[in-house]
This record gives C-alpha cells, structure tokens and sequence, in this order.
C-alpha cells in the first residue's frame, strides 16, 4: 500500500459505495470513507478502511477536511438525489482546489436520456470534463440486485413484478463486477480521460428474468408489469419524500417503454475475467 495515494469514496454507506470499497480494500488500497452515520463508520472501522470521517458532504467544512491529502476521489451520490448534480459541482471544484490528481465519477448508463437522475448525472459528467481534472466517469446499467427487493414475492407468490413491460430489455450488471471495475480503474495507470460503459453480458426482459428464476427454484414464475402507482402509493406510505416518488415514476415509465440496454465488452474488458450473469446471481440469492 502507497500510504501517499489516498482514495477517498464519498457515498460509502451504500450499497454501491461499500462494495467498492471492499474491492478496492482487496487491492491495498489506502481507503478515506465519508459516512453520516456512526454505526456505518464502525463497520468500515473495522474492515479496515484507513480513516472514516462522519459528515455531510455539503459541510463546506467536511469536504474540505475529506478531500485534504487525498490523491483520488471516487464520487458517488445518493441514488436519484434531488441536489447531486450541486454536489457534484462543489465536489469537484474543492477537488482541483485541494490538488486531487484524479476524480473517479460513479454516473449512469445513457445519462442523456429525459429522466431526472441522468439529467443531473449528465450536467455532473459535464462539469467535470471541463474542470481541468483528470477524470473517469463510469456508467453503471441497472443493477442484478434489485431482484432482492421483489424476492419475497417471487418467493411467496411466484410472481417477478417490476413496474414496467414484461418486455422491456436492461443489460444487468451485478454490482459485485462494477466494483471490481471501480477499483481497477482507481488501482492501475491508464484510465484517465476515459468515460467507461458499463454494462452487464445480457439484455434480459422481465419474462427472461421469471424464466431463469423459475429454472433455478423449480417451480414456475411468471412476470408481471405491475401497476406504477401501487409501488408508488408503497413509497409514499413508507414515507418517501415526494421528489424521490416523482423521480421513480419518471424512471419507470421510461424503462416501461425503452428498457436500459448497453454493451458488456467494456465491463468484461475492465475486471478481466467472464462477467457474471444473471443466472450466476439468481443462484447466489437463492442459496443465502
């Protein structure tokens, strides 16, 4: 480990960032965390991230302090979060100020299509190509695991329903190989400038997905498109802040009628290895 070359990761109390974190832990990487909450800051603790600052990162104060001495940032935001694109901006701004030598950027696959979350990871994807920083931007496809929030219905129903067409293609990615993709980038010369695709071996329709399901529990599943404003009404009894609700309505009804297709050559590129697909990950959750 370069104790010099400090790689900070905002966002790290996610899904996203924790297992980017534990990729890059397994490459010795000297590892800065930013959480806001005590009992996450514990756990990286003690999975041996080197230091772990408790904050908000639009504490001018705690950004600062995050981005002192750090070599390289690998930025990533609360999933469909009303003011990234503001934080982004400031992120990367502070970042040039304080000497990063390279900002990572954790974007989305098609940021320019009409939904809000791309739309501000665009603008973000922007302003950093033209600050003057070295940068990668990477651009995750939907992830494998949000299976794990329908798995009980599946389980108890036989019943695979996302709110959109039983039709509609992504192109998969489990997180475990973005990750890994994440850290290589960060860990080894060469990806500076670049702006990397990332997604997943196949383009798999809801039926596909119920099928592969099926053959894996032995019983049928069938798909469903399930009504939008059901999950919506869900998140708003749960108490879903209305921008967050009318983001998930947007997306959805545009993954109802386009999906969220991409390339896998430049993820299977990236970790060096086949990826995994989503038969491997339907087996890996229905083993635990």
């Amino acid at each position: 480990m370069n104790d010099q070359n400090i790689i900070l990761v905002t966002g790290a109390s996610g899904k996203t960032g924790r297992q980017c974190i534990a990729r890059l832990l397994e490459k010795s990487a000297n590892v800065r965390a930013v959480v806001r909450r005590q009992d996450v800051a514990d756990e990286l603790r003690a999975q041996g991230v080197a230091e772990v600052i408790l904050g908000d990162m639009f504490s001018p104060e705690i950004m600062d302090n995050a981005l002192k001495g750090a070599s390289q940032v690998l930025h990533i935001c609360p999933p469909m979060y009303p003011r990234e694109d503001e934080l982004a901006f400031e992120m990367i701004a502070r970042a040039k100020s304080a000497g990063v030598s390279r900002f990572a950027l954790w974007s989305v696959l098609h940021p320019h299509i009409d939904v809000p979350h791309h739309r501000r990871k665009q603008k973000a994807e922007t302003a950093l190509i033209e600050s003057g920083l070295a940068f990668t931007i990477l651009q995750p496809g939907r992830y494998m695991q949000h299976l794990e929030t329908i798995w009980p219905r599946i389980l108890e129903a036989g019943v695979h329903a996302f709110p959109f067409s039983t039709k509609a293609r992504f192109s998969l990615a489990h997180l475990d190989d973005l990750a890994s993709a994440a850290a290589q980038v960060l860990t080894f010369p060469g990806h500076e400038y670049a702006t990397y695709e990332l997604a997943g071996p196949e383009a798999l329709s809801q039926e596909d997905c119920a099928l592969i399901v099926s053959e894996r529990l032995g019983h049928a599943v069938r798909a469903e498109a399930a009504p939008l404003e059901r999950f919506l009404d869900k998140a708003r009894a749960a108490g879903a802040p209305d921008w967050r609700i009318e983001t998930f309505g947007v997306m959805n009804r545009h993954y109802d009628m386009h999906g969220l297709e991409g390339n896998g050559n430049v993820l299977r590129w990236l970790v060096g290895r086949p990826l995994k697909t989503f038969r491997d990950y339907v087996t890996e959750i229905a083993g635990r």
